[in-house]
């Protein structure tokens, strides 16, 4: 490979797992929509309980909703209960008093991210004395964040390894070598022997990479450190999850998967069966496999389960058709392949090239069709392809596939060009390859960041209703809350919270100002009511908005700026 061809796999190696790497498994994937009392607000009278309503099904079974009041003492009751399909979480706090109550909550999703925060509210009037500071939840470290990823992604890897090579040993490779007669040759030995490795090595890194999952799943639900998380204890409690027992059927596959793979790297027939009982039998694992992953995340969860489902599990099956068959084709047989005399050389590849082309054209218009309704599915509107960090994941993804499509396209004038044993065409193809290669698997480590991205429908839902929003900004997380979201008079709270999600003390004035379209921005005057919470009140229509906010020199001048829209019917 030239200079200049491994200068772009490398950046483009480089950047996809740069992706794969930054999404945190502790993104938020059920958001929190609305709660009872709201954020910030003073309520007539002290509720009986507070209530947390999510974008889609929680489990509190690793998580908590905790009340305390103003001198950190716990005050809520009784068991956590949840309801409406377990999208709404409710703990009791009988017998509340007029003061300020902290919240603090950590739930799991449905797809198995946990997702946490802390709010106050006031019943009657807040207290005369601030609150006492409560130890709320930082989430996951950024190790775990990045082994997470990088677990995901290598199990991508084994996936399509297992699903490449068989593809191409049963319909690419054993074919076209037994039309040129050139079985008995080194480069047939090679071959099988490099198959054979990488089918056990790709088994291996399956079940490896499945058993680090479940100990990464508790350590980002925990907040635990990856060893901390892989005590019995707090690994029993994530198999009590509907992610727990998605694992375990995932794991159970790739261990049985193990009887297929060692039937076919013997040369003798396993149990008096045929080879092609068993590439029979990998292929359905790894169909179960492919399932299963779609039932694990957001197809479930978004409310098409029935397309959804189903279309994720075909496009991970025909991605890893045409991705593993491809490095089949470059790792496995190119070392095989070249071994050969020129002429036999440029003879195995115009068999090769045009059998594995008819099969990667094939999942390559599945992969389209599949990954158009993942996206519709996935993304509210065109506009989130480059309005959300969901959206812009998927875009990338698709340009990388694109970019490997135009090498694809390149490959199918190759038999062509190795008539007469040009020697040439060899060896752009081996270069061609490779960079496609490379590219796909750049679209892969995208594809495994996905999953720790919030789609863009799940956001749509969340503007739908109560504006709540927050940004990071410096050591702060900056809330904006807008009640009652509706046109007419509102109460627009900001509050500076910590890295424990409570209210930063030091953050004593504040300045913010909004505008809609091309009008100048009008101040907003803000008043404060309680550590790192401000409120001001405005007039506002059925419009979009953008709200300006920055702290004051106590703050760092710490700021961001929003944008929300108030729906004409409210």
């Amino acid at each position: 490979m030239s200079v200049r061809l491994r200068t772009v796999a490398a950046i483009v190696l480089l950047a996809a797992m740069t992706v794969v790497l930054e999404a945190s498994p502790a993104s938020a994937h059920a958001i929190l929509l609305r709660t009872d009392p709201a954020p910030q607000t003073t309520v007539a009278r002290p509720p009986t309980s507070v209530r947390l309503f999510f974008s889609e099904a929680v489990e509190v079974t690793f998580g908590a909703v905790r009340v305390f009041d103003v001198d950190g003492h716990r005050i809520d009751r009784g068991t956590i209960r949840r309801a409406s399909g377990n999208r709404e979480v409710v703990v009791a706090t009988p017998g509340l008093k007029a003061g300020t109550y902290t919240v603090t909550w950590r739930a799991v999703s449905a797809d198995g991210h946990p997702v946490h925060g802390g709010f106050t509210f006031y019943a009657v009037q807040p207290s005369t004395i601030s609150p006492v500071a409560v130890v709320g939840d930082v989430g996951a470290g950024r190790v775990v964040g990045w082994g997470f990823g990088v677990d995901r992604f290598l199990w991508f890897a084994a996936f399509f390894g297992l699903a490449g090579i068989a593809v191409v040993r049963r319909w690419v490779w054993t074919p076209a070598i037994r039309q040129l007669e050139l079985g008995s040759t080194e480069a047939a030995a090679r071959f099988r022997l490099r198959a054979a490795r990488g089918l056990v090595a790709s088994w291996g890194l399956l079940v490896a990479t499945g058993l680090a999952a479940i100990v990464f799943q508790s350590a980002a639900v925990s907040g635990l450190s990856f060893a901390a998380a892989a005590k019995p204890s707090i690994v029993r409690q994530v198999l009590s999850t509907t992610f727990g027992h998605l694992w375990v059927v995932q794991l159970a596959i790739s261990v049985v998967l193990g009887l297929p793979v060692a039937a076919l790297v013997r040369r003798r027939p396993t149990l008096g069966l045929p080879s092609s009982w068993w590439l029979g039998g990998l292929g359905g694992g790894l169909g179960g496999l492919a399932v299963v992953a779609a039932v694990n995340g957001h197809a479930r969860t978004l409310g098409h389960a029935a397309a959804g489902v189903p279309s994720l599990a075909l496009h991970l099956v025909t991605v890893a058709v045409w991705v593993g068959g491809l490095g089949a084709l470059v790792v496995v047989a190119g070392p095989a392949w070249r071994m050969l005399d020129a002429p036999e050389r440029s003879s195995a590849l115009r068999a090769l090239v045009p059998r594995f082309s008819r099969l990667a054209m094939g999942s390559v218009a599945l992969v389209i069709v599949t990954g158009t309704i993942n996206a519709l599915i996935g993304l509210a509107s065109v506009s989130d392809l480059w309005k959300v960090p969901y959206g812009r994941v998927v875009l990338a993804k698709v340009v990388l596939l694109a970019v490997a499509l135009c090498f694809g396209a390149r490959h199918l004038v190759t038999p062509r060009r190795l008539e007469g044993g040009d020697a040439t065409g060899a060896q752009s193809f081996r270069r061609t390859s490779a960079v496609e290669l490379a590219v796909l698997v750049g679209a892969v480590g995208l594809a495994a960041g996905l999953i720790a991205l919030v789609p863009g429908r799940s956001l749509a839902l969340q503007a739908s209703g109560a504006v709540a929003q927050e940004h990071k900004s410096g050591a702060y997380t900056i809330q904006l809350f807008v009640d009652p979201g509706k046109p007419g008079t509102n109460d627009i709270h900001i509050t500076y919270s910590n890295a424990q999600g409570l209210g930063a003390a030091e953050v004593v004035s504040a300045r913010a100002s909004f505008s809609t379209g091309t009008n100048p921005p009008r101040p907003l005057s803000l008043r404060l009511i309680s550590a790192g919470h401000f409120v001001a009140t405005a007039d506002l229509r059925g419009d979009r908005y953008t709200v300006v906010v920055r702290a004051g020199p106590d703050g760092g001048n710490a700021g961001s700026t929003f944008h929300l829209t108030i729906h004409a019917k409210g």
